[in-house]
């Protein structure tokens, strides 16, 4: 019998070698695929657990609760993904709109990998946008599809603007909410009249211009012709109609009244609420993600929100939803470990736990389909009913189309910066109509 102290022939040792190996590298397999199963996030892979995974994200950074919302939740997944890496691509805003932010980033090459989408069928036509992952649409009830391509995951429910204002200055001036377009100028008369501003906006933001453009061009435009898009570009219809020569008078007569904070075009849209707060003026046009802001600037401020009536009375609201949200583009797709992050990503930030931390933070209903509405303030549960009411109807303004009723891409922010021009008395009203249907014919690109 051998004695069992006796070294092991060499094939044995080798033998145990290559056993040791296989049991290792079972193990290892074992450790890697354990990781998916974590219940905080069910998408995370062999290949994103241990390499590093770089990527780039960015957003619309005008609005400050919208831009608090997003980065506490990628915050929160830098802090539980250590293997990714977000680089947040910064960007003011102020001089261009954030679709001309994303053009200017793409032209320098460093389109994001992930980004908000709003101009979805510019972005998608120029072939920098990827389909939305499947199990991300599925997380949704209704997302609408560019060209038959689900190309966004909507970030909230589509809410109304409307005018935000000053509830005890109301109160105690005896003011009511108006029923018609003539009773909201009547007014704003009387609040003007007590040597106050009736009226803050947020001019040093261009996109700011578009909360009373948009409301005004639904009552005097889309209201009547949801189809009036795609007949200005088949030349059908013109600027210089008498429904866009209202939208341009009406805005103008705001301003012109001096019912608007002067110097608006150095005011910023964080600075309306200073504004509000202090009494210097005493509404705005927004919406719901304004509540927040200014609750912690001012806790004791009481917040009113009513929407904008035409002249007959009738309500037209923003609230049909929209093919923008949360996109990938099409080169960080062909990238598999960047493409399962970019999914892990969207999965975490529609989680129960981080989801209502964002909407939360912007007053957001939740476009999921399996997230509840969180308990509701009053303003809140206001806004709920607005978009349940059959009497208020829900409509898209100009920049929401897409399709053949798309604007010509550039026509929005050269269209405020023309109403801008106006407004300081450099063109006329007649003008500025001529004007906008100079720059769609120029930039208009589809037949």
């Amino acid at each position: 019998m051998a004695n069992s102290t006796q070294p092991h022939p060499p094939y044995l040792r080798a033998f145990k070698l290559i056993y040791l190996k296989k049991i290792s590298l079972v193990l290892m397999l074992l450790v890697i695929t354990g990781c998916e199963m974590i219940p905080k996030d069910s998408f995370a892979s062999s290949v994103t657990e241990i390499e590093p995974v770089h990527i780039n994200i960015t957003y619309a950074m005008g609005d400050g609760a919208h831009h608090k919302g997003i980065q506490t939740i990628i915050n929160d997944f830098k802090k539980s993904h250590l293997n990714v890496q977000i680089t947040v691509l910064e960007h003011t805003q102020q001089a261009k709109g954030y679709g001309d932010e994303l053009s200017l980033l793409d032209a320098m090459g460093q389109f994001p990998d992930l980004m908000e989408m709003r101009d979805t069928q510019l972005f998608a036509d120029a072939g920098l946008l990827a389909e939305l992952p499947k199990s991300i649409v599925g997380l949704f009830d209704n997302i609408p599809s560019v060209d038959g391509t689900i190309y966004t995951a909507p970030l909230k429910a589509e809410v109304p603007q409307g005018i935000v204002y000053n509830k005890k200055m109301f109160r105690d001036w005896g003011l009511n909410e108006p029923a018609t377009y003539q009773e909201f100028l009547e007014l704003c008369k009387v609040i003007r009249n007590k040597g106050v501003y009736p009226l803050v906006v947020g001019g040093k933001d261009l996109w700011h211009m578009g909360f009373w453009t948009n409301q005004l061009m639904l009552n005097n435009i889309y209201a009547k012709d949801q189809k009036w898009n795609r007949k200005r570009t088949a030349g059908q219809v013109s600027w210089t109609d008498a429904g866009p020569k209202r939208v341009l008078q009406d805005l103008k007569m705001l301003w012109d009244n001096d019912y608007v904070v002067s110097g608006f075009m150095n005011i910023a849209d964080h600075q309306t609420i200073d504004y509000m707060v202090s009494g210097k003026a005493v509404m705005m046009m927004s919406g719901p993600w304004m509540f927040n802001q200014l609750k912690q600037a001012d806790p004791e401020f009481e917040i009113g929100f009513f929407p904008v009536p035409d002249r007959q009375g009738h309500i037209y609201i923003l609230g049909l939803p929209q093919p923008s949200g949360w996109a990938m583009s099409s080169q960080a797709a062909v990238d598999s470990n960047k493409a399962k992050v970019i999914e892990q990503f969207l999965h975490f930030f529609y989680s129960n736990e981080e989801y209502p931390k964002y909407l939360q933070a912007v007053s957001g209903t939740p476009a999921t389909r399996e997230h509840e509405p969180f308990e509701s303030t009053s303003l809140m549960l206001k806004v709920q009913r607005w978009l349940s009411n059959p009497n208020m109807v829900k409509l898209r303004g100009m920049e929401h189309y897409w399709g053949k009723d798309e604007i010509p891409p550039g026509f929005r922010n050269a269209f405020f910066q023309v109403i801008q021009e106006m407004i300081a008395g450099n063109i006329s009203t007649d003008e500025a109509l001529t004007r906008a249907d100079q720059i769609w014919d120029q930039l208009k690109v589809r037949p």
